[in-house]
């Protein structure tokens, strides 16, 4: 057995407990060298063997324990049972992993066959939504026609499709499909307005490996929005220069000076909501519905949208240069106004979309907003239009206060299901007129009195039209757009009118009175003859005719040919009765009528038809300028747009 020993002295360890000293017996400081020398001897010590004793050598044989030391243990050998229970484990895995290849071919083939049933419903519901009328059977069979087109046939076996026609609604409907299906499967009516087509297409689908077999549904829902834009107004033959200029004139405070043909080119431009929004800058119909703005800044991108436009518009250039000329007038800026029509604010169009984006492309025509946006800006301040006016040689005065500006409207048919009432509508303005026609007194017996001292023979008319309305019925696209067809229904405005004298306040706040006795004959203010006459000249509210366009470029057609002058010569015509309120003063002393009344009728009798006629000529093409119609309702249609179908669900 081997011995070791350390043959260090002791006094030699001693010498070397201090720090610094080297492992030798010297006491000096230690130089790296020596710190070194010392670790390498404390790492591997010398061994030394005593006298006599022979150095060990490696044992090469023995037990394999020994030679791995005394506290290693020897693994025992593997019995076969538990060889045998790992195999049973690996194929237990293996067989799991062989059926859950087969389940995920199984599932693999199942999402495979639902993409490809969801993909068939989509192609079926966006086909038969670009159909969609009142009723459901022509988008049933497109949408059963383009499913046997994708290799559906629903009357095979295991297979089966359900077309339900009805309303896609954002505002009205409950989420998250907004859809609501007619019970029927027809629309009640043209009321209903269906616009939707819901698609739901089953199959069964067999198993491979896991069972027999499993039935896939799929469900789909398109939308194709019909989009009508149309306004209440004048015709092209009726458009006047001079008309136009003084009425533009007079709402904006400018001195435009334009042509007829310009004024026609405007009004058979067309821009599309799109282009306007990109000459506004937005990137949304509601964005663009909430613009503030003024008729110069509107006019301004009413030019650039026309002169970027990529619709086909017959007098492009001379709508662009009349555009340009009315931007380069220097136009007052005026109040300013939000583009979109609401119960609180004023605005040029009227939505009538649950989704405003669907009127991308509808287009309006400039010469139509324009009128509208310089009522607006105008407020409900009177402003008088002494130019233009010629009835039947007369001299008339005539001041005009608009007391609710008209509106476009842009939207889809048919009647709200929540508020009840017609989801777009158009409007006429709301205006009252003051118009102050001097008679003369040619045929007045005034005989010496007349002659000595001066006449002032006058009618004084107050007239206040309420505004009308046109709603969108039904709107329906077929594949040739000469068959694609609007009903638009009609109520015209109401009318008072009055035979007294302008009030002193003419606030538009207040409600229109005849309270005011007209002067109708003033000699020297010696001699007044005054009369206080009230006529309704209204149209009846049951008279709501229905106008029908065919197409998709838009028109004009008008209820009937009443005029103006027409329907005030039915209330005018019972003058002479009515003169029993008539007074005759001297000095402010009542006299009685006596032969006076008599040769009052005779007078009015002469020189009312001239009036009348008159009034047919000048009035009725400024009434029709500010949206407003006495006796008749002229629809301008601007345009029809065919929605195209989009899936919403």
């Amino acid at each position: 057995m081997m011995h070791w020993r350390d043959t260090r002295a002791a006094g030699d360890i001693a010498r070397c407990r201090p720090a610094g000293c080297a492992a030798d017996d010297h006491t000096g400081p230690m130089t790296p060298l020596d710190r070194a020398s010392r670790r390498q001897r404390h790492a591997t010590p010398t061994k030394h063997y005593e006298v006599g004793m022979n150095e060990p050598t490696r044992q090469t044989t023995g037990d394999l324990s020994e030679r791995r030391g005394p506290n290693r243990r020897r693994r025992a050998p593997r019995s076969p049972a538990r060889q045998r229970g790992s195999l049973a484990i690996i194929a237990a895995i293996a067989i799991g992993v062989v059926i859950a290849a087969l389940g995920a071919v199984d599932l693999g083939n199942l999402f495979y066959q639902r993409r490809a049933l969801q993909s068939i419903a989509d192609l079926a519901a966006l086909a038969a939504a670009q159909t969609m009328d009142d009723g459901c059977a022509k988008p049933a069979a497109t949408a059963q026609s383009a499913a046997r087109g994708n290799g559906f046939d629903s009357t095979a076996s295991g297979q089966s499709m359900t077309v339900v026609c009805g309303r896609w609604d954002v505002k009205d409907n409950v989420g998250p499909s907004f859809f609501a299906g007619s019970a029927s499967g027809a629309a009640a009516g043209s009321d209903a307005q269906l616009n939707a087509v819901q698609v739901t297409v089953t199959r069964a689908v067999p198993y491979y490996f896991l069972g027999a077999q499993r039935t896939i549904a799929a469900t789909s829902t398109a939308e194709a929005t019909n989009v009508g834009a149309y306004s209440i107004g004048t015709t092209l033959a009726q458009l006047q220069g001079g008309v136009v200029n003084a009425l533009l004139n007079g709402l904006l405070g400018a001195n435009l000076n334009l042509s007829v043909l310009s004024y026609q080119g405007l009004a058979n431009a067309r821009i599309r909501i799109k282009d306007l929004m990109a000459a506004a800058n937005v990137g949304t119909v509601s964005a663009l519905l909430s613009t503030q703005t003024t008729v110069p800044q509107l006019a301004n991108w009413m030019l650039s949208a026309l002169s970027q436009t990529s619709v086909a518009n017959a007098d492009l250039q001379t709508s662009i240069g009349a555009l340009q000329t009315i931007v380069s007038a220097n136009i007052p800026g005026g109040r300013t106004f939000t583009i979109g029509n609401t119960a609180n604010s004023a605005g040029i169009f009227s939505i009538g979309l649950s989704n405003p984006q669907a009127a991308l492309d509808a287009t309006f025509s400039p010469f139509d907003a324009l009128l509208v946006a310089a009522e607006i800006a105008t407020g409900q301040t009177a402003f008088s239009l002494a130019n233009g006016l010629n009835i039947g040689g007369l001299n008339a005065n005539l001041q005009v206060q608009i007391i609710q500006p008209p509106v476009l409207g842009i939207g889809e048919a048919g009647i709200d299901p929540v508020t009840k009432t017609w989801r777009t509508i158009a409007r006429t303005a709301q205006v009252r007129l003051y118009l102050n026609i001097g008679l003369g007194t040619a045929n007045l017996p005034l005989g010496l009195l007349g002659a000595l001292l001066p006449v002032q023979v006058n009618l004084p008319l107050s007239l206040q039209i309420a505004p009308g309305q046109a709603w969108l019925q039904s709107a329906s696209c077929t594949a040739s757009p000469s068959t694609c067809a609007s009903a638009i229904g009609v109520q015209t405005g109401l009318t008072n009118l009055c035979i007294g004298d302008t009030p002193a306040n003419m606030s538009a706040s207040l409600p229109f009175t005849c309270s005011t006795p007209a002067t109708l004959v003033n000699v020297a203010n010696l001699v007044t003859i005054k009369s206080l006459v009230s006529f309704p000249a209204d149209v009846p509210a049951s008279q709501t005719p229905t106008l029908t366009f065919y197409g998709t470029t838009g028109g004009y057609q008008s209820t009937n040919s009443n005029g103006v002058g027409s329907v005030l010569g039915n209330a005018l015509s019972g003058l002479g009765a009515s003169l029993q309120q008539t007074q005759i003063s001297l000095f402010g002393i009542s006299l009685p009528l006596g032969p006076i009344q008599t040769a009052l009728n005779a007078f009015l009798g002469g020189v009312l038809p001239p009036l009348l006629s008159g009034l047919d000529a000048a009035i009725v093409p400024l009434l029709q300028l500010l949206g407003v119609q006495v006796g008749e309702s002229t629809i301008h249609d601007m345009s029809l747009t065919c929605g195209v179908s989009q899936l919403v669900y």
